[in-house]
């Protein structure tokens, strides 16, 4: 009955909170890409219509199963303990996907996937999810998932394809959020200062920042099976959250047979030695 109507890889790095004006300062002057990025992404949200966000969260990490937050309801305040500078006391409101949820775990009961419906209201949120609902909610249902830390790449594409089913077997018009960056590892505390630039010359190494553009000219190609076979090459610099954003989002449509072209939406660029980008994927191949 429902269907996926948008795919998405977006940035959530913790910059795109500050003020404009903060943003610049930390960017050396420059602003991010990333924040008049989002305005493009939600203008395509608009021509796509979905009614249910299906939100990715790197920060969400698992252990034994995949997980999904259940319940009908999330709201509270949240302070990032990483950057409560940049993130304090953030009030957060909005309607989850139980429908959705539940449909999740009865496929992977069925697939032999382990995942679980989380259906506390006292999960904890994570900043990925709330900064995409900062700049992208317009009252959709929300469903968040976590990323096993301990999953290799085929369970990350089956995880996707028990959402795909499950989305298939309930009403509704879904987007998908992979929210996480790419190459993802910090300069060290006595010099990460130094490299606040938004520039990608100051992602970590010319090595990292080179994979990330090939895995974005890839992306552009809508060479799928090509990025999932480099996976365990690019996992040598470290991408965010393992890559499962990615992997999973993949794995709901089609896994190595997706073809959707991406389309960035911002730059390519550095956060304090991480690479960066929002990618829009065409859905219509």
């Amino acid at each position: 009955m429902g269907e996926i109507v948008a795919a998405t890889v977006l940035s959530h790095q913790p910059t795109i909170m500050a003020p404009e004006h903060v943003r610049a300062a930390i960017g050396g002057g420059r602003d991010t890409s990333l924040v008049p990025g989002f305005a493009q992404v939600r203008d395509a949200l608009d021509r796509a219509r979905p009614d249910t966000l299906v939100i990715f969260d790197t920060h969400w990490f698992t252990t034994i199963e995949h997980i999904v937050a259940g319940a009908g309801h999330y709201s509270g305040l949240y302070t990032s303990e990483e950057l409560p500078t940049l993130i304090a006391d953030y009030k957060y409101d909005f309607p989850g996907a139980p429908e959705l949820a539940s449909a999740v775990a009865a496929v992977g009961s069925e697939k032999g996937v382990r995942i679980l419906n989380a259906t506390t209201t006292g999960l904890g949120q994570h900043y990925p999810t709330l900064n995409m609902l900062h700049y992208l909610h317009r009252g959709e249902k929300v469903l968040v998932a976590g990323v096993c830390q301990t999953a290799e790449a085929h369970n990350f594409l089956d995880f996707g394809r028990c959402l795909a089913e499950a989305v298939r077997r309930t009403p509704g018009r879904v987007a998908l959020l992979a929210a996480g960056g790419m190459s993802h590892s910090f300069w060290p505390m006595d010099t990460i200062l130094e490299h606040s630039s938004f520039d990608p010359q100051h992602v970590i190494s010319p090595e990292a920042r080179a994979f990330d553009e090939r895995i974005i000219a890839l992306w552009a190609e809508g060479n799928h099976a090509a990025v999932i076979d480099a996976y365990p090459e690019y996992r040598r610099f470290r991408p965010e959250g393992f890559f499962g954003h990615y992997l999973t989002m993949a794995g709901a449509l089609g896994g190595r047979d997706f073809r959707g072209r991406g389309a960035r939406m911002s730059e390519y660029e550095n956060a304090v030695g991480t690479g960066q980008v929002h990618v829009w994927f065409d859905l219509a191949a």
